[in-house]
Order: structure tokens, then C-alpha cells, then sequence
């Protein structure tokens, strides 16, 4: 087979144009610092990086709900540490109205205005927003204690967090269950003196948490230490009995708490494995996606250097026509 000049020419530009699209692409790399600036550059590693990309938007946004559930508990255990600290003082005060060597009616009185105010801080409390939302109103979004009721306006429906395909995580505190809305001190059995008491629902009108402080201020105002008859043949707790509420108050708290930050745990835990499972999944796009430059700018040398030589030896096959001696 004769191989002609046109042939040499031909194949010669054939494989220095391919020479010059590799550098194109490296040039590119380079200056995107991206190994795919078009899908034709490596099908499969376009339809990897679109994959991953679509993941890690999802992981992200489950990392910033479960961000958003671990701020929404934090905010609530901080809230219940305050309303234990109240419940705290106000037992402290209580133990001392009842020293009655050294504690006269008008101390008493003094005491229960203290008594007030520790009331309508924790009314305060129980109406705590985070955002636009009630932290003890369940799903409604209305203020959940408003001045002037008589019981719990919320709801008793959880608000939840998803986290995962089919995870969500309860972040709030029923509010219901919390402050005693419908929730009565009864006395255990059989009686003791001075009588004990089991704290439970019972569907009582009034909130219990609040109906103490309430009475407790009224007892002290009247110097009530043991209890007294009311006039209808009931009697009205005294401070002493009201302590002994107040504690199982506490107790209740400390225990939802408890509750409350086991789900923290396991949110903290939850929001750790979508970071680190983001993480991996933002090297894998990495290293489909990004290019390395040094490699990249060793290759592009590689191909000048092949290029050149092309050149150099393109010159050498392509010998002088009859053409060229008629100029």
C-alpha cells in the first residue's frame, strides 16, 4: 500500500489535534480545578458526584434538624433547671415560715410576697417561646398558661423532629404533664400524720404546680403552719402540707428532666453520625469531582512534551513536494 503525503499530513493532524484536546481538558482541570467540567468528560463519575450531591443536600438538611431539635431541648432543659431552682427557693422559704420561734405573722406575710413573685416567674417560664413556638404548648402554637386561666391551653400532641428516613425524635415537654394541669396531690394510704401524699393525674380542674404557690402564699399570709378548718368542714392545708407538695412538685421535675435529656443523648448521637456520614460522603464527591492539581499539572507537562515532540517529528516525515520547489 502506498502511503501518501496527504496521508502522513492527515493522520499527522489527526493525532496532534487529539494531543491538543487532551491538554484542553488538562488546562481545564487545572483552572476549574474540577476532573469533570461536562458530562462527556466521565459519564459515570457525573452520574457518582450527581448521586452524592443529592445526598449529602439530605443529610445536611437532616443535620440541621436535628441542630434545630438539640437547641429546642436545650432550651427547655434550661427552662425546667430554672423552675427546679424556684421550686427550691420557695421550700426554702416555706422551711423557714415554719420556725415559729423566730418567724412572727408579719415575717410570714413578707415571705409570701417572695412566694408571688416565684409564682408568676414560673408562669413566665411555662410560657417560654423558642422562635415562634411555645415549648410546653404540644403542637398548638398558643400561649399554653395565659394570665387569667384557669387550666392548660396546648395541646397534648408531641412536637418531633425527623432525623432519618424513618426517624423522628420527640423534642418537646408536655406541658399538661409537667405543671399538673388536671393533676391532684392525694393522700396515700393508709394515712399518715402529717399525711403523705402520691402526685397523679386525676383530671382535676386547675394546675397544680401553680394552685400550690397559690396557696402557699394564702397560708402564709394567714400564718396556716398545720392546717385549718375553712368554715365548710374542710381543711386548708397548711405550709407544713404544702412543703411536702411542693416536693413531689420537684421530684416530678427532676424526673421529666431525666426523660428530656435521654432523647438529648440520643439526638447528640443521632446529629454525630449524619456529620460524619456527610463527611465521608463529601470525600467520596472529592475524589470523583476534584482534581488533583499536581497530578494534573505533571500530566499536562507529560502531554506538551508529547506534543512538541510531534511537532518536532512532523517535520521530519512530511519530506518536501514538487509543489514545494514551484513557489
Amino acid at each position: 500500500m502506498r502511503i501518501s503525503n496527504n496521508m502522513l499530513s492527515r493522520n499527522l493532524l489527526l493525532n496532534l489535534w487529539a494531543a491538543q484536546g487532551r491538554m484542553d481538558k488538562l488546562q481545564n482541570q487545572m483552572s476549574t480545578g474540577q476532573k469533570i467540567n461536562r458530562p462527556s468528560d466521565d459519564p459515570v463519575g457525573t452520574e457518582n458526584s450527581l448521586r452524592f450531591k443529592s445526598n449529602i443536600s439530605y443529610l445536611n438538611q437532616l443535620k440541621a434538624n436535628a441542630k434545630e431539635g438539640i437547641a429546642y431541648m436545650d432550651t427547655t432543659d434550661d427552662v425546667m433547671g430554672e423552675m427546679s431552682l424556684m421550686i427550691q427557693r420557695a421550700k426554702e422559704l416555706a422551711v423557714h415560715a415554719m420556725n415559729t420561734s423566730t418567724v412572727n405573722d408579719e415575717d410570714r406575710k413578707k415571705i409570701a410576697i417572695e412566694i408571688d413573685q416565684i409564682r408568676e416567674h414560673v408562669i413566665e417560664l411555662a410560657n417560654t417561646k423558642v422562635g415562634t413556638k411555645y415549648i410546653f404548648g404540644g403542637t398548638a402554637n398558643v400561649e399554653p398558661f395565659p394570665k387569667g386561666a384557669t387550666g392548660w391551653q396546648g395541646s397534648d400532641d408531641t412536637k418531633k423532629f425527623q432525623v432519618g428516613g424513618d426517624l423522628s425524635i420527640e423534642v418537646s415537654v408536655n406541658g399538661h404533664d409537667l405543671f399538673g394541669a388536671g393533676w391532684e396531690y392525694t393522700p396515700k394510704t393508709p394515712a399518715t400524720d402529717p399525711p403523705t401524699y402520691e402526685y397523679q393525674e386525676t383530671g382535676a380542674s386547675g394546675i397544680a404546680m401553680f394552685d400550690t404557690l397559690a396557696q402557699l402564699s394564702k397560708a402564709l399570709n394567714e400564718s396556716n403552719i398545720n392546717g385549718v378548718d375553712d368554715g365548710t368542714g374542710t381543711e386548708e392545708d397548711g405550709v407544713e402540707v404544702l412543703l411536702s407538695k411542693l416536693e413531689l412538685q420537684a421530684d416530678h421535675i427532676s424526673d421529666v428532666r431525666a426523660q428530656l435529656g435521654a432523647r438529648q443523648n440520643r439526638m447528640d448521637s443521632v446529629y454525630t453520625q449524619l456529620d460524619s456520614t456527610s463527611a465521608n460522603l463529601g470525600d467520596s464527591l472529592a475524589n470523583v469531582l476534584y482534581a488533583d492539581i499536581a497530578e494534573t499539572l505533571v500530566n499536562f507537562k507529560t502531554q506538551d512534551s508529547i506534543y512538541q515532540a510531534a511537532l518536532s517529528v512532523g517535520t521530519k516525515i512530511i519530506q518536501p513536494s514538487l509543489a514545494d520547489f514551484l513557489r
